[in-house]
């Protein structure tokens, strides 16, 4: 018996918030009121500025380059399909402990070598370079792996790799 009179507790107050939502809209005859709808003017753009650009007087370009400058005929821009300057660099080293990494650099650096140390995820990476010229980077390579033992992998350089971190 104490289930049916909160069957039937619950089943009147379903029926009544059904009244309640349900009622008001069918009296209504099904419609909302209609908000006033408002309407904002956007302003013109802005003019674009004039930009003036200076043009370099113009010189003889023996004047500006000399006589004594060596012609070449394939001019390598050195820029990447982005317009960045292509660089490359060669990984020499990773290790887990700072101090072994650190070692290495100083290393390379009384051998002569340019060489910087970058921290990966739980690593830190030995580099040594930057080079713009492929080959000099593969004479390096050469030089890494007949002075030290270390065969180096060569990899674009990415000057912002830190910043992004």
């Amino acid at each position: 018996m104490k289930y049916s009179l909160k069957h039937r507790i619950i089943g009147a107050i379903i029926v009544v918030s059904i009244a309640v939502i349900f009622l008001p809209i069918l009296l209504d005859g099904g419609q909302r009121p209609q908000l006033a709808q408002t309407t904002t003017a956007i302003p013109d753009a802005p003019e674009k500025p004039e930009i003036k650009i200076k043009q370099p007087f113009a010189k003889d370009s023996s004047e500006v380059i000399g006589e004594d400058m060596p012609k070449r005929k394939n001019w390598q821009s050195g820029l990447t399909d982005r317009n960045t300057l292509a660089s490359w660099t060669l990984q020499a080293a990773s290790f887990k402990a700072e101090p072994y990494a650190l070692r290495l650099r100083d290393r390379l650096r009384k051998a002569g070598f340019r060489s910087y140390v970058r921290q990966k995820q739980a690593f830190f990476v030995v580099y040594s370079g930057p080079f713009t010229d492929p080959n000099k980077a593969k004479q390096i390579k050469l030089r890494l792996k007949k002075e030290f033992s270390i065969s180096a992998i060569m990899v674009s350089y990415d000057a912002m790799a830190d910043v992004r971190q």
